[in-house]
């Protein structure tokens, strides 16, 4: 029987390994807000080993963390359908760790050092009858979107550029390209909310490519052994 050398199926089972790997999700280090100012209009806290700020043209609506441990409630859950999880990201944002929004704003975030993968978790955006439409300064793709705390978006939000227009969005946006600031501007409603992370995104497809490199070598060395 014609069998692969040895060192070649080693190199098949490293990227046996290497693919079922990438299928994982990313598991996201979302941020911990650490301190609102007074006037309500910057913020700061880490993600990871990032430290972010974010300054707003208006006062935010706080952030819930801040009235101390066991005071508030967790909005990032999410139903059958998961807002959070449905994506590339393996865990949903921190509970009691977001920025709240009610009237009209424009945020700039800044990091200290470049995020390869950022991620945008969004929450509670719009309402049925009340659409709230983000602009972002930069490219971005919807991660994930779903069944959140208050519901669904009936549209799944509606993309058209560098805009998304959501009628109670709960889901997570990606900006692939590294980052080290992002400024969007966003419409009034009763309340939403909003936090940052950074991550990995899986490349299956790489590894794909290195697979299917490695068949062929393999189909190669058997016709030589015939």
């Amino acid at each position: 029987m014609n069998t692969l050398p040895k060192s070649l199926k080693n190199l098949c089972a490293a990227a046996a390994l290497l693919a079922l790997g990438s299928a994982s999700a990313a598991t996201v280090a979302w941020a911990d807000w650490t301190s609102l100012s007074t006037d309500l209009k910057s913020a700061t806290g880490t993600m990871g080993g990032v430290g972010v700020t974010v300054t707003a043209a208006n006062a935010m609506n706080g952030v819930s963390q801040l009235s101390g441990p066991g005071n508030c409630t967790n909005y990032w859950t999410q139903g059958t359908d998961p807002a959070y999880t449905g994506g590339s990201v393996s865990n949903a944002p921190t509970a009691c760790e977001q920025l709240g929004l009610n009237v009209a704003n424009r945020i700039t975030v800044n990091f200290s050092s470049a995020v390869s993968v950022l991620y945008m978790g969004l929450l509670s955006v719009g309402q049925n009858g009340l659409p709230v439409t983000y602009s972002f300064d930069q490219a971005f793709s919807v991660d994930s979107e779903g069944d959140g705390f208050w519901g669904n978006d009936a549209t799944d939000g509606v993309q058209a550029g560098n805009n998304l227009t959501m009628r109670e969005f709960h889901g997570v946006v990606r900006f692939a390209a590294p980052v080290t600031s992002v400024t969007f501007s966003s419409g009034a409603e009763n309340w939403h909310a909003f936090t940052l992370g950074s991550g990995t995104v899986p490349e299956p497809t790489s590894l794909a490519l290195v697979g299917a490199a490695l068949l062929a070598a393999g189909a190669a060395a058997r016709r030589r052994q015939r």
